[in-house]
């Protein structure tokens, strides 16, 4: 059986989730807010208590698991929300709001209070958790591929502690894998600073000798303080193995954030035989690249030995016929 996690969460989209015929239809709000998520301005030592409205909209009684998480960055920016089992950090902590499975009937919902303490000691800056409500059993599946489907609804809680705002970005490795018989090259970044940011990433793929193989732009989408992720562009070929250079630039105009390493090595090994698949990747980036100079591929080599072998063969086969025939004119009378 295949367990799969639908990640219905966003900041701004309707926070009501729908299963497959109607099975599941979870519903999660923030109650007194203006928006779709709990924005707060909050001060160290403080201590506030909040509301927030669990509903099952479906026509169906169902029990829904309630719990806070932890929220990280996916890649290439945008919020997502740890399952029910990883552990708990951060912002998080600062919430009262313990796990439980709650009995929903249908068409009904119940608000739930919940208090976020911030600590003495807290710096400024922005700070991201987020409350969870999902179906407590998985929906079974049915056919011949079965898959457990729990969906999820997930609401931000966004804590600012006033305070000087620092943003920073930082870039480290890169990294390669093949999807789909494509190369996808991926480069660590991290924020670093104190704000969320939508940083576009200037990618430059450059080749042993300094030749440009591919470019790429990444507008990312947000990036959480305190997070780390990756920026991820696909090609449209597959890289041959050997060594590059990437260069990327990270931007945010608007919070004034800026990042620049122009010399990350990047090895690309050998792909498998065959090459493994993984998906398929939509938009796929230019690749430029042929075989280094007095390079010949192995294909080209093979069948070059190859026809060489078989000519050699022709010419020797002939040149013993013409001798033979020869020597036997020279015996004859």
């Amino acid at each position: 059986m295949l367990a799969l996690f639908a990640l219905l969460v966003a900041l701004v989209a309707p926070s009501t989730a729908h299963a497959q015929d109607g099975k599941v239809e979870l519903a999660l709000r923030p109650i007194d807010q203006t928006g779709q998520f709990f924005d707060l301005t909050m001060h160290p030592g403080e201590t506030r208590t909040f509301e927030a409205e669990l509903a099952n909209v479906g026509d169906t009684a169902i029990a829904a698991r309630t719990y806070a998480a932890d929220v990280y960055t996916i890649i290439n920016g945008g919020f997502a929300a740890r399952l029910r089992d990883e552990p708990q950090t951060g912002a998080t902590l600062w919430l009262d709001y313990s796990s439980d499975v709650l009995q929903l009937p249908a068409s009904k919902g119940i608000r739930r209070t919940f208090t976020i303490a911030v600590p003495a000691d807290a710096e400024p800056g922005e700070y991201i958790t987020s409350l969870v409500l999902e179906n407590d059993e998985p929906i079974r599946g049915s056919g011949d591929i079965a898959i457990d489907q729990i969906v999820r609804q997930a609401v931000a809680v966004v804590v600012t502690v006033p305070g000087p705002r620092t943003p920073a970005l930082v870039i480290e490795a890169a990294s390669h894998k093949v999807v789909a018989d494509k190369s996808v090259v991926a480069v660590a970044v991290e924020n670093t600073g104190n704000v969320r940011l939508k940083p576009i990433a200037e990618f430059v793929l450059l080749d042993a000798t300094g030749a440009e193989v591919s470019r790429a732009s990444v507008p990312m989408d947000t990036f959480y303080a305190h997070t780390e992720t990756l920026v991820e562009v696909p090609l449209a070929a597959l890289l041959l193995p050997g060594t590059y250079t990437v260069r990327l630039t990270l931007e945010d105009t608007a919070q004034g954030a800026q990042a620049d390493e122009a010399a990350i090595p990047l090895v690309v090994e050998a792909p498998p035989e065959p090459a493994a698949v993984e998906g398929l990747v939509p938009g796929l980036t230019e690749v430029i690249q042929a075989v280094e100079d007095g390079g010949v591929p192995l294909s080209v080599g093979i069948a070059v030995l190859v026809g060489s072998l078989v000519l050699g063969v022709i010419i020797g086969w002939l040149i013993l016929v013409l001798w033979r025939r020869r020597r036997t004119k020279a015996s004859r009378p």
